[in-house]
């Protein structure tokens, strides 16, 4: 009994750590969108060359994905999680000191390289460490936690920004201090399994990784997970990492409690990917949920972007729900590591993940051009954001509509292991 308990607190150990890179790779994503203006201004950018900035990351981040599960699976995680967390201070420094375009944008793949491997590791461990059953609750409570980067990259770095007289270099050397701190810890406690395990085989090591995406890609309900994860997670970079704080900085609020409501993106996120991962454990559907989720970001993101009250509780409460919609991605790794064979699994989580990064690349440049057709004697103005945002209420539609007609319902199994699973439970 006692070997069980100290295994089970080991267990917990090991996802904090998990948790814990997770939650600054995450807070490095968000950073720059808090102070936006000032980086712009310093490093006399344009605001297109700042979204190319802010794509660089979600661009590595989404290439390695696949590269990623397929290293953790053969390497040891240990060395690899804790040389990506030294990228990511490191890229974190080198940005800190970047005078011109061209720097800021390779220490922004340089970041988004060593962040790649942050979710991954997550889901190994959780997969790894602990049972099954409760994979879709646990990795809600993970993104909880997880969150708390994000909202750390919101209010507190605007506040902060103030009592450094604007002096974000400093701001990031800082950062890059803790995140070298964090890579020590990693260095000598972390671990992706244990020594002993008869859990999850993630990779069939006889096909070769070209193989092993084509069978993927000739699943139907593979490709709409994927879309699903895509289009259901637009908002969270587009509004929490790019425009959101400018945007309400143009309808007349001030950087930090813009920064603030933009947070709510990311508190919604925080409760709604344990709270519907749970429900739909308990419901034992998946479903029902995922589309819910997609049905709350449409209306909610239309709203916010359509109507003009500028209401701090109604736009944080609007932006809460466009976070809770958002928690929709969450799901869609059950969904996919339920429809996937098991021997593809650590390829499946990863291909999910590259399509949610990839969207996250693509969309806010896109964004960002429509907003540029629509300046006004160079001044981004209300209209045009309200222009370029309009795609975000388009995706979660999408994704609304594959959910309700293009992916099947798993019933939280292992599918074509169904029948085993009842004989196994009976």
């Amino acid at each position: 009994m006692s070997k069980k308990k100290s295994l089970s607190s080991y267990s917990f150990f090991i996802l904090g750590l998990a948790i814990l890179f997770f939650l600054y790779e995450f807070f490095l994503r968000v950073l720059p969108a808090t102070i936006a203006q000032n980086i712009i201004n310093s490093l006399d950018m344009t605001i297109e060359q700042f979204a190319f900035i802010g794509s660089a990351y979600y661009l590595t981040y989404s290439i390695m994905q696949i590269p990623v599960g397929l290293l953790l699976d053969r390497f040891s995680a240990k060395k690899l999680v804790t040389g990506a967390c030294a990228l990511c201070a490191l890229g974190i420094f080198w940005f800190s000191f970047a005078q011109t375009f061209l720097p800021a944008f390779f220490s922004r793949l340089l970041i988004g390289i060593g962040s790649s491997f942050g979710f991954v590791a997550l889901v190994i461990v959780t997969l790894n460490w602990f049972p099954r059953k409760h994979f879709a609750s646990l990795m809600g409570c993970s993104q909880f936690l997880g969150a708390i980067g994000p909202l750390a990259a919101g209010v507190p770095i605007a506040l902060l920004l103030e009592t450094v007289d604007g002096n974000w270099r400093l701001i990031f050397l800082w950062v890059g201090l803790i995140g070298f701190m964090l890579t020590g810890l990693l260095g000598l406690f972390f671990q992706g399994k244990p020594v002993v395990t008869n859990k999850i085989v993630f990779v069939d090591r006889i096909d070769s990784l070209g193989k092993r995406i084509k069978k993927l890609l000739m699943l139907s309900q593979v490709w709409c997970t994927f879309v699903y994860a895509g289009m259901v997670y637009v908002a969270l970079p587009t509004l929490g990492a790019f425009w959101g704080i400018s945007y309400l900085e143009t309808r007349g609020l001030n950087k930090p409690v813009a920064a603030l409501l933009i947070s709510m993106i990311w508190v919604g996120l925080a409760i709604g990917s344990p709270l519907f991962g749970r429900i739909s454990d308990m419901m034992k559907r998946r479903k029902p949920i995922i589309a819910l989720c997609a049905a709350i970001g449409f209306l909610s993101s239309l709203v916010f972007i359509i109507t003009p009250l500028n209401n701090v509780y109604y736009l944080g409460f609007l932006l809460f729900l466009i976070g809770l919609g958002s928690s929709g991605q969450n799901l869609s790794f059950a969904v996919m590591a339920e429809h996937a064979p098991e021997s593809l699994q650590a390829t499946a989580i990863g291909l999910n993940n590259t399509a949610i990064m990839g969207f996250a690349a693509l969309i806010p440049p896109l964004v960002t051009m429509i907003i540029h057709h629509y300046i006004q004697d160079g001044l981004i103005t209300v209209f045009a954001f309200s222009k370029g945002l309009i795609i975000i209420p388009i995706c979660f539609s999408i994704a609304f509509l594959i959910s309700a007609f293009g992916l099947r319902e798993t019933f939280c199994r292992q599918q074509g292991t169904i029948c085993k699973v009842q004989r196994s439970q009976s």
